[in-house]
Parts: C-alpha cells; sequence; structure tokens
C-alpha cells in the first residue's frame, strides 16, 4: 500500500511539472523610447521677399546658315562650338554641275567679246549698218549677263560665315543634300547672353525693365551671375499662363553656355506674408534636399518634410513650399531624430 502511494507521488510530480513546460512565457514588454525636443509653431511675418525663378541661358543672336545652291555636300570643315570669323568657309557643296555651265558661258561671253572688238573697228569706220552694231552690242551684253549669273551660282557653292560667331549646331554631313528641312549650320553669338524665365500672371507686375537680378549655375559649381531685366513679355502663354522675361547677362569670356539651367533671383523691394523658420530647425539630407521634422496632431512624434528654401533672412530662412502656418516644426534636439521618431515635449 506504501509503495503504491510513493508511485502515485511521482507520477503526480511529473504531471505538475509537465504541465509548467506547457505554459507559454508572456514576452516581457519594453518601454518605447521617446526623445526630448524643442518644438515651435510656424508662423507668418512681414518682410521684403524676392522674387525666384528656374531660368534657361540662351544665345543674344542666333543665326540659321542655308546654301544658296542645290546639290550634294562635299565638305563640312567646322564643328559644333569653333569660333568662325566672317568671311570663313564653312562647307560646300559640288561644283561639277556649276562649274561647267560657268565653263561654257565663259566661252561664249569670250567668243561675243572678240566678235565685238573686231566688229567696232568696222562700225568706227562707217562699214556697219546701225542695227548690226546694236545687235552686236546685245549679245555681248547677254553674253556678259549669263557668264555673271553662272559665276554667282558657282560661288554660292560655298558656304560662308556672314559675322563673327560660334558655331551652335551643325546639321549637315559630306555626302547629303543641300536641301533640308533643319539649318545645315548654326551660328550663335554668346559674348551677350539671354537668362530667359516665366513668370506667373500673379508677378509679372512686379517685374520691369531695369530690374537687378542674380542667378546661380550649377553646371558651372555653382557660380553666380548678375544681369539686367532687359524684356518683359505683355501676352501670356496660352497653355502655362506665364508671360516670358528676358535677363541680359555679360559673357564675355564665353562660359556660359545655350541651354544652361539657372537659378534665378530679382531683387524686388516688394512686401509681403512670409513663412520664416529659425535657421537651427532645417536640415540637409543625403540628397541635397532642405527638411524639418514636423510634429504630428497628437504631439508624440515627428515627420520628415522636405521644403523649398528662399532668402536668408535676419529673423531666419524663408519657405517657399512644403510648410503651413498651422503646423509645428522641431527646433531643438533634431539630430536624434528619424522619421516617424517618438517625441516629447
Amino acid at each position: 500500500m506504501k509503495h503504491l502511494m510513493q508511485k502515485n507521488l511521482i507520477l503526480f510530480a511529473i504531471l505538475i511539472v509537465m504541465a509548467g513546460c506547457g505554459q507559454k512565457q508572456e514576452p516581457v514588454k519594453k518601454e518605447a523610447v521617446s526623445i526630448k525636443i524643442k518644438a515651435k509653431a510656424v508662423t507668418m511675418v512681414n518682410g521684403l521677399s524676392n522674387l525666384r525663378y528656374s531660368g534657361t541661358v540662351e544665345a543674344a543672336q542666333t543665326i540659321p546658315l542655308t546654301f544658296q545652291s542645290s546639290g550634294i555636300v562635299e565638305q563640312v570643315l567646322v564643328q559644333e562650338g569653333d569660333i568662325v570669323r566672317k568671311g570663313q568657309l564653312l562647307a560646300v557643296v559640288n561644283k561639277s554641275d556649276n562649274q561647267n555651265i560657268y565653263n561654257s558661258s565663259l566661252a561664249m561671253y569670250i567668243q561675243a567679246k572678240d566678235a565685238y572688238d573686231r566688229m567696232k573697228q568696222v562700225y568706227e569706220k562707217g562699214s556697219l549698218s546701225e542695227v548690226k552694231w546694236v545687235e552686236m552690242e546685245t549679245r555681248l551684253k547677254q553674253a556678259e549677263s549669263q557668264m555673271q549669273i553662272s559665276k554667282d551660282n558657282l560661288a554660292k557653292c560655298n558656304l560662308y560665315a556672314p559675322t563673327n560667331g560660334i558655331v551652335g549646331k551643325r546639321n549637315i554631313e559630306p555626302g547629303q543634300s543641300s536641301i533640308s528641312s533643319f539649318s545645315p549650320i548654326e551660328l550663335v553669338k554668346i559674348e551677350t547672353v539671354s537668362v530667359k524665365i516665366s513668370v506667373p500672371e500673379n508677378e509679372i507686375g512686379k517685374i520691369k525693365k531695369g530690374l537687378n537680378a542674380t542667378f546661380v549655375i550649377s553646371a558651372l559649381g555653382n557660380k553666380s551671375f548678375t544681369g539686367v531685366v532687359s524684356h518683359v513679355g505683355v501676352v501670356a502663354d496660352q497653355f502655362s499662363r506665364t508671360y516670358e522675361v528676358k535677363i541680359t547677362v555679360n559673357n564675355s569670356n564665353l562660359e556660359m553656355k545655350p541651354g544652361m539651367v539657372c537659378d534665378v533671383m530679382l531683387n524686388t523691394t516688394t512686401e509681403k506674408e512670409l513663412i520664416m523658420v529659425p535657421n537651427s530647425a532645417v536640415s540637409k539630407d543625403i540628397e541635397g534636399n532642405s527638411f524639418v521634422y514636423v510634429v504630428s496632431s497628437d504631439n508624440k512624434s515627428v515627420k520628415k518634410q522636405i521644403i523649398e528654401i528662399g532668402a536668408y533672412q535676419v529673423s531666419g530662412i524663408e519657405v517657399l513650399s512644403g510648410l503651413a502656418a498651422s503646423q509645428t516644426i522641431v527646433v531643438e534636439g533634431k539630430e536624434k531624430l528619424s522619421d516617424n521618431c517618438l517625441i516629447s515635449l
């Protein structure tokens, strides 16, 4: 009996151990760590705002050149980017047909001139009638005109530079026909260039001729340039509803090239409401975008917000887009934050 009781006790102990092993242990919950920060509501302030636009560099003058003679192009003597002088030979069309015509007309002229000289002596002696002499003069003039026309046509096989400039485009190659829908060669003059910007209709009234402008070209290492507004459009583009404005800039060293994109700032004295944020609130990400951390409505987390910044003012940095006056942003402690990070104020 005693042995049976011991056996039951051992079995009972085993069951208790097995029951304990079958229970799942609850994981230890870790409390989320929040980062202490200071925040400030975005407000509007009155201040002077420069107008900012994206612009494109254009040549002051573009001169499309065309062949005056039809035929097959034999030579193209320049490349894009070459500096050329007035009267320089740029390209040549096959001259064989025009050369033959000129040779024929020249022979006819020599023959007519020889006959004219011989008959002149006869006429002066009174042995040639007036009618015959007039006929002889007419033939000489016709032969001379035909020779001059054929000579001009032969010269038109050569394409010359009408002025000093730079070859902006070369749209022709040897073997192609000289007749094309494109200008075979385009010359550009870029000692002075224009920067073209598109201005929305609500801002065009603030821009006048003579207004000073500054702009930065990223392709030239963010080098800054200055210019003056020289043209203000009066008719809006029918699709974009913007007006064309051009800024004239000296480019004597030819470093600015047509097609370069630039950030333009027009120096105006127009006062308006601006969104300003402290310098300490703005950061740059690895892609070069400016951003701030915006505090959520429950003040428990932050979200990264890309912004476009404007001019630096005494009171901070002007924000052109990306923020609204009702939002709250982090002004201290942003170094420890990341997107959707928990915070405490």
